[in-house]
């Protein structure tokens, strides 16, 4: 695509135009924003100013043109997010973003084929939402290729393509206006020693330091060449001084033709980390021992699912409802009027728990799971436009499955005015609604696909929307498992599994969803691992004994939804080969996924901070503790004349605190019993044993939502028996999944399952 680079004359933003280059993206314009005439620098939050009198030398030796805009804003929204979380989003006036907005609004006026924006954005989650919030009102796509990269590795390769910046300014410990001028490759040794002494910013992430490029061979037409400077200190001290260069005069050299020519390596970073590159192995393994050639794709059959109704739960700030869907007879509508229809039943269900605004509550949300009846092109196009319109800035997580025959909304909703009063300062403090929203192109993970977050966060729980296996870069699913070498040995060597992976999606689909969902949870807002800004070496794994798990946090619950009941089996051994800790975890095949993906991943995650089970409410300072959580799994059968209904169960809790998820797996008696009145006592026996297990019974009164995944064939009323023996009156809200195949960690052929999370 053609796009702009918002450049600021830094190593960052130069050195991403190599990586545009590299996905193949033309440049065409340059764009920045500066200080008024006669100011070297400015207090601002979102640009870098000091070193724009050279900004015009940069896109001169690019050969673009260059579009200015003096700053006139000022940072007045100083949050992570940005913008209204009402429907349409818009910007805050007076703010210094909506600089950026009119200056982009100039280059499309000029350049109206412009479809990307270019931005140098690694770790500041404060710049990279503001460039995409303006982004997205223009439909443009924000090019980030170094977001979250390791600081080192990516420092490195910068010096390997043979960039030339000087520093300009430095602002941190151990550097001194000394340091002023010389170059990034002289510096190399310097930051990294301090790096390892005080934990500073290689990159200069932390405003360690800010940069000036000289030469980016690759790109440049030309070499800037500094001809006078002046250094001016502007906070004198001993330990971070602060200082910056002036550039006075300068010019642009123009390289010879030989010089073009010559070939600049920009190094990409590897598709999989160590550990996900071992699940795809497994998986091609897993189907080598079977056949080389996949089987053919069967299409499940939909469920006919009864005509239930809506269920809510409200617990605390928790508001969960379930099962929404449009009246009966808008049935013959189009999708997204149904969908449409659903949101505005939902949120008169919502206005009967809460004093806001419902579509405020709504906007709120934590996360919401959309069935759909099925998933092709347009039909997904055209519910993502009806559901956007419900939405602004950091819109909920969301999973989109096609089950069913109906269009059917779950929500999580998050109501902080129904908090208790007596509740300590510094856990409501704790309990803001945080959001991971990544609208641009990079190698991390796949920029949002639809109007959602990729993570919501709400102390201690965050809920990671549903990860398919897209490449990052490129948002396209793979056509085969095949990556660039090394392989293992044993692989290169093995002519099965190499023509596996030729042959399969599957391998490298199933890794890259494990991948995506590991680095979500890393760089998740209340990551226990990297803090708010995702850790000073980012999350993409790079030189990092990384495993699956995400290290972010404690998954408390996985769902895998398929589209194959063949792939059962090979998902499942990759899975088993992360040797991630043991955690509640469905299996379900269902009609398709978006992008006719053929997995879907979706989890939540407790932090593992948890208050004294008993505070004292008066005391603001009281402890919050790490733990880990539990894992318990166990059988259950009932017996009749009919036969035995078998019961698998697994949960994942933090004793004695109320925070655990749960699956239950139900098998029904052979024959017809599921259909028989005789289930009624068999049901009714089973919630008597659940009850009585230590590892369930405590959290049952806290169960705020449940899913019920039910095969063809089998009516979902009979399960429902099993939920109101084990809630009675406080019954979780619960939605009903048609599935053609339920399985369990080692089992496959479920009649039922039903997950619970209790907060």
């Amino acid at each position: 695509m053609k796009y702009v680079a918002l450049l600021s004359g830094g190593k960052d933003s130069c050195f991403n135009l190599l990586h545009c280059l590299k996905n193949g993206h033309q440049l065409v314009a340059a764009a920045t924003l500066s200080p008024e005439s006669g100011k070297d620098e400015i207090d601002s939050y979102l640009y870098q100013t000091v070193g724009q009198d050279g900004i015009g030398l940069i896109a001169d030796a690019l050969r673009v043109p260059l579009y200015r805009r003096v700053i006139h804003g000022h940072p007045l929204e100083q949050g992570p997010e940005y913008g209204a979380t009402s429907p349409g989003g818009a910007g805050t006036p007076g703010d210094e973003t909506e600089d950026l907005y009119l200056l982009l609004e100039t280059v499309l006026e000029r350049h109206p084929d412009v479809q990307g924006v270019a931005v140098g954005a690694i770790l500041s989650n404060y710049q990279r939402v503001r460039v995409e919030h303006v982004c997205r009102r223009f439909s443009l796509t924000p090019l980030a290729y170094l977001w979250q990269r390791n600081q080192i590795a990516l420092l490195s390769e910068m010096l390997a393509t043979r960039i030339n910046a000087i520093l300009i300014k430095v602002a941190g410990a151990g550097l001194t206006p000394s340091h002023l001028g010389l170059t990034l490759s002289a510096m190399h040794p310097t930051l990294l020693r301090l790096h390892a002494m005080y934990g500073t910013h290689p990159c200069g992430e932390g405003g360690e330091y800010e940069s000036f490029t000289l030469d980016c061979p690759g790109i440049f037409k030309g070499k800037i060449v500094l001809q006078e400077t002046e250094k001016i200190t502007s906070i004198e001290g001993d330990v971070a001084p602060v200082a910056y260069l002036r550039i006075k005069r300068a010019e642009v050299v123009y390289k010879y033709e030989e010089d073009l020519s010559e070939h600049t390596d920009v190094l990409v970073p590897p598709l999989l980390e160590p550990c996900f590159q071992h699940v795809r192995i497994q998986v091609a393994r897993s189907l080598c021992s079977l056949s080389c050639t996949p089987p053919a794709y069967i299409g499940p059959a939909v469920s006919r699912s009864m005509s239930l109704p809506p269920s809510v739960r409200a617990l605390g700030p928790w508001i969960a409802v379930g099962n929404v869907r449009a009246p009966p007879e808008n049935a013959l509508h189009s999708i997204p009027e149904q969908l449409t229809q659903c949101f505005y039943n939902l949120k008169d269900i919502l206005a009967q728990h809460t004093t806001f605004p419902p579509s405020e509550v709504l906007a709120q949300s934590a996360m919401i799971t959309l069935f759909l009846p099925t998933l092709d092109s347009s039909t997904f196009s055209a519910a993502n436009a009806a559901y956007s319109t419900f939405f602004g800035t950091s819109p909920p997580a969301r999973a989109c499955i096609a089950a069913g025959e109906n269009v059917t909304l779950e929500c999580v909703a998050w109501a902080p005015e129904r908090s208790p009063a007596n509740l300590m300062a510094h856990l409501r403090e704790s309990q803001t609604r945080k959001s991971l929203h990544v609208q641009s192109l990079s190698y991390w993970a796949p920029a949002n696909i639809g109007p959602y977050s990729q993570a919501i966060s709400i102390s201690p729980w965050t809920f990671i929307s549903g990860q398919i296996g897209l490449l990052p870069a490129s948002l396209t699913l793979p056509a085969s498992s095949n990556i660039l070498p090394p392989y293992p040995p044993d692989v290169e060597y093995h002519s099965e599994i190499r023509s596996c992976i030729d042959a399969s999606s599957l391998a490298l689909e199933t890794a890259l969803v494990l991948q995506h969902t590991s680095r979500v949870i890393r760089a998740a807002p209340i990551s226990s691992r990297n803090g708010d800004e995702g850790g000073f070496g980012g999350s993409d794994g790079a030189g990092e004994d990384t495993s699956a798990d995400g290290q972010g946090g404690h998954v408390q619950l996985a769902l895998y939804y398929l589209v194959d009941a063949h792939d059962l089996k090979h998902v499942q051994a990759g899975v088993t080969a992360t040797n991630d800790p043991l955690t509640p975890t469905l299996y379900a095949v269902v009609s398709s996924l978006p992008r006719g993906a053929r997995l879907e991943k979706v989890v939540v995650v407790h932090s593992g901070r948890c208050a004294l089970s008993n505070p004292d409410p008066a005391d603001d300072d009281a402890e919050i503790i790490e733990r880990i959580p539990k894992f318990f799994q166990g059988n259950l059968t009932t017996t009749s004349e009919d036969g035995q209904l078998e019961l698998y169960w697994e949960v994942s809790h933090f004793s004695p605190m109320s925070g655990a998820c749960a699956v239950l797996f139900i098998r029904c008696p052979v024959g017809e019993a599921c259909s028989s009145t005789v289930i009624v006592d068999e049901m009714e026996d089973a919630a008597k044993g659940l009850k009585s297990l230590p590892a369930l019974a405590p959290f049952l009164e806290r169960t705020l939502v449940s899913k019920i995944f039910v095969r063809p064939g089998i009516k979902p009323d009979k399960v429902l028996l099993l939920l109101d023996a084990l809630f009675g009156d406080e019954m979780p809200a619960w939605t009903v999944v048609p599935s053609q195949n339920i399985a369990s960690r080692h089992e496959r052929e479920w009649d039922w399952a039903v997950t619970l999370m209790a907060v």
